[in-house]
């Protein structure tokens, strides 16, 4: 199992639901898109100024499988609902 380590950002205008909406927004979100094959094992989100800090736990053969993975889910999960107003703040 490898951590993958990621930041979002917050690109919306609207307000948010106060401290801790974002995160558990986003949460939420990656649960209820993984699938089997994503190997989602845990996931610790946060709110941090500006958006939403995630390590997400993968199940993968090796690191890099792990981030694609990861970066899979969090496409989905960001893709539509209350966590469509993040954006990763640095993709691979």
């Amino acid at each position: 199992m490898f951590a993958v380590h990621l930041n979002l950002l917050d690109v919306s205008t609207a307000p948010t639901g106060g401290a801790g909406a974002g995160a558990a927004d986003v949460q939420g979100a990656l649960w209820a898109r993984a699938v089997p094959g994503d190997g989602l094992e845990h996931v610790r989100a946060r709110s941090v100024p500006g958006g939403v800090g995630l390590v997400l736990y993968v199940r993968a053969p090796h690191r890099e499988a792990a981030e694609l993975r990861a970066y899979a889910l969090l496409d989905r999960a960001l893709a539509e609902g209350p966590a469509r107003r993040y954006a990763v703040a640095a993709p691979p």
